[in-house]
Formats: C-alpha cells, sequence, structure tokens
C-alpha cells in the first residue's frame, strides 16, 4: 500500500517539475513559525513586487539596523543552498519535496535557530490621490493597485512589523521629541544621507481606515499646494509606515507656546510677530486655503523669523471640504454657532487672539466670562501697549468678522512702518 501511495504521488509531483528551475531562481524560504499562524499560505510574487532576502553576517537584523549607530554596513544576502529539493507546505501538513529526491527516508532541511531572515519589499503604493486644495486637478483618483489592495490590506501589516525595515530609522537619527498633541508626536532628527537636522511629524496610532488616512493626508496636501514662503515652516516629504503618517518639515528653533515661555513680550516684539504671521496668512489665503487653528503652539521662530505651522485643520475658503475647526479658546463666536461665511476672518480672530495671549503671559480661558468678553470684542486696557495697536487689536477681535480687517489689510497696516524703517536702519 506504501509503495502503491509513493508512485502515486511521484506521478504527480513529475506534473510540476517543469516549474522546478523558477522556484529555484526565485530562493524560495519556506520556514512557517508555527506560533504565528496554523494557517497554510504561500506568498506570491505578484505581491512582493521585488524580494530580497537579507541575512546580517552574525547577528541579528534588528542589531544590524540600530538606528542609534552611524556608518551601518550593508548587510550582505547569502549564498544560495546548495540543495534541488524545494519544500511547500499543503493543506494536510505533508512535505512535498523535489522528484530528486526520496518521498519518506531523506532528512528535512532546517534553519539554525539564531538564524534570521527578514524579506524585504516595496510596500504597495498608496493609490494617487485628488489633491483637493490643487486648482484643475483631476476629478477622479487613479489608484491602479485598487483590486489588488483590498486583498492585502489585512495581511501586509502582520508581516512587516517593528522598525528593523523601518524608512524613519533608516533614513534618520532620532535625537528627541520636541513636540506632542492628541495625534502626533514630532522628533527632532538627524538626517543619515545629508547630515542635516529636521523634525519628523508622525502620527501616535496607526490609521486603519481609509477615511482616517485620507483626512492625515489633508495637511501634507495643503502643505504641497502651498510651497515655499518665508513665513510657513517649510514641508520636504511625506510617507506611511506601519499605517502611520511621517512628514518631514523644517526644524524651527521653538514655538511661541506659553507653557515653554514666560517671557512678557513688548509692543514692538509683537508686532513682529503679528506682521510676518499676518503675510503667512495673506499667501494662505490668496491660495483659497484658510488655516483654521492659528495660536502661539503653531506660530514657530526659526534664526529670528516668525513661520506658521501645524496645517491639520486647514480647509478650502469656498467650503467644498469639512471643516474641522481648531482650539476653541482661538475660534470666534460664529464658528462656535456653526456659521463658516468667513473662514478667511476666523484666521484674523486667531491671530488676534494668539497675539493677546502673548501679552497677558498666560494661556486664554476656556470658558467663563473672559472667555464671553473676548468674542464679544471687550478687551482690557493693556498698560505699556499704544493706543494704535489696542485699537488694531481690538479690530481684529470684532465680533462681526464682515468688520475685521483682511489679512492684506492688515499687511499693509500703517503701524507696520516703523518696523520697516528700523530693519532699513540696522
Amino acid at each position: 500500500m506504501k509503495g502503491t501511495l509513493a508512485r502515486h504521488l511521484t506521478v504527480q509531483l513529475g506534473q510540476v517539475s517543469r516549474c522546478q528551475n523558477l522556484l529555484e531562481s526565485e530562493s524560495t524560504v519556506d520556514n512557517i513559525d508555527a506560533d504565528v499562524d496554523d494557517k497554510d499560505f504561500i506568498l506570491s510574487q505578484d505581491f512582493f513586487c521585488t524580494p530580497d532576502y537579507i541575512t546580517p553576517d552574525g547577528q541579528n537584523i534588528l542589531n544590524g539596523l540600530d538606528c542609534n549607530k552611524d556608518n551601518i554596513p550593508c548587510p550582505k544576502s547569502p549564498e544560495k543552498l546548495k540543495t534541488s529539493r524545494i519544500k511547500r507546505k499543503r493543506e494536510d501538513d505533508t512535505l512535498l519535496d523535489s522528484p530528486n529526491s526520496t518521498l519518506f527516508d531523506q532528512p528535512i532541511l532546517e534553519l539554525e535557530k539564531d538564524t534570521f531572515v527578514a524579506l524585504r519589499c516595496r510596500v504597495m503604493p498608496p493609490p494617487c490621490l485628488k489633491n483637493p486644495y490643487l486648482k484643475n486637478a483631476s476629478e477622479t483618483d487613479i489608484d491602479p493597485f485598487g483590486n489588488r489592495r483590498s486583498k492585502y490590506s489585512g495581511f501586509f501589516p502582520a508581516l512587516i512589523g517593528g522598525d528593523g525595515l523601518s524608512r524613519y530609522h533608516t533614513d534618520f537619527h532620532e535625537i528627541e521629541q520636541i513636540g506632542d498633541g492628541n495625534f502626533s508626536r514630532v522628533f527632532k532628527v538627524l538626517k543619515r544621507i545629508d547630515g542635516c537636522m529636521y523634525a519628523v511629524k508622525h502620527s501616535t496610532r496607526p490609521l486603519h481606515q481609509d477615511t482616517e488616512r485620507r483626512k492625515a493626508l489633508m495637511e501634507v496636501q495643503a502643505l504641497a499646494v502651498l510651497g515655499s514662503h518665508e513665513n510657513i515652516v517649510g514641508y520636504y516629504t511625506s510617507w506611511f509606515e506601519n499605517e502611520k503618517l511621517y512628514i518631514q518639515m523644517e526644524l524651527c528653533d521653538h514655538s511661541l507656546s506659553i507653557k515653554r515661555s514666560s517671557h512678557l513680550f513688548t509692543e514692538g516684539e509683537v508686532l513682529e510677530a503679528m506682521h510676518q504671521i499676518a503675510k503667512a496668512l495673506q499667501f494662505t489665503h490668496e491660495k483659497g486655503i484658510a488655516h483654521l487653528d492659528v495660536k502661539p503652539d503653531n506660530i514657530y521662530v526659526k534664526d529670528g523669523v516668525y513661520k506658521l505651522g501645524d496645517f491639520g485643520c486647514a480647509t478650502l475658503l469656498d467650503r467644498s471640504l469639512p471643516i474641522d475647526e481648531g482650539d476653541a479658546r482661538y475660534m470666534p463666536q460664529e464658528i462656535l454657532n456653526d456659521n463658516y461665511d468667513h473662514l478667511d476672518k476666523v484666521d484674523m480672530f486667531s491671530l488676534g487672539a494668539a497675539i493677546y495671549e502673548l501679552i497677558r503671559g498666560s494661556h486664554l480661558p476656556e470658558s467663563g466670562y473672559q472667555f464671553l468678553n473676548l468674542r464679544e470684542g471687550k478687551l482690557p486696557l493693556l498698560p505699556g501697549y499704544s493706543l494704535q495697536f489696542q485699537n488694531l487689536l481690538k479690530a481684529m477681535l470684532d465680533p462681526d468678522p464682515v468688520q475685521r480687517p483682511s489679512a492684506k489689510e492688515l499687511v499693509e497696516n500703517p503701524i507696520f512702518d516703523r518696523l520697516q524703517r528700523n530693519a532699513k536702519t540696522k
């Protein structure tokens, strides 16, 4: 009976002998860990695109890719195993060998326990999405991998995990965390290839749903459309990794966050900050974009230049995109009443509230009579500040958005003439 079964299986295996050379050329290694999953699977060339097996010499690959080490040697690929035996796993857990081997009496080839073979592959690229901030963009998304994306969406994250093959840890050396928020953290990093410092912002939790990823991409798309401006934090590139969005940004010296500094600003200093951020808002509004989260935490300083950052709440002025307002402490009353008719003037109120907070030297209240007074345009007298400046600040905080100055009008206000004169004398 055993001999009959053996001959029958040998005949079946002979039918696949023509594929043997192709399989050997791919250097297939099917060493499935029993602790991972009981299900049988064979990974296809169609999914991994360009497989490449990497075995670091004499050490685990995770140690070989330690992001804290400089001048990391490139790991060498192992030599091809000198065997004609190809093992594949079937549903009945029976190992199939090639016709050149005896079916029952040859030993099974096992990898050493300390050997770690990692698969490096290109992840499936994200779809080509329409950028809603870009005028004359195509009306439909382009996704050539749409039919395959859903097939592998749940499988791929489980296969590539940890930081061993991380683009972030491969390209950058993480120095320290310099910021955090409800949905993201920001790190100061050194890019290994050019030796320059950058800020990398990434989401704190995986973005599993397509709607979550698209919402996160709104900031990237807004920054890409805005391009370069002296008073906007520079954007370099972005990518998805382990279902998190990473954004490489310009590294600034610090922000104007009250919690980081107890410095009280003079009139000249707040006028300088107001003027430069007003120029950033003018540029943004001319592109048809509203920021909707102007506050000291999102105003940065680099080499004495003020820059507007964090476009996570950005939307279009024509209200064709969903509106997600920022910190309520800096929002005008019309936004709290769901009136979105003057989104550009919302940014002007927020800038005025941010400047007022810098003058106060403490956070604005989240509720109470002071919160209401600010939205009614009722400001206390500000000793040490000119009447012209106080009147301008009250105009920016006017409860009627129509009465507030636009960003262009603010930039051209005569109060900033003395700043320009002082700049010329320096």
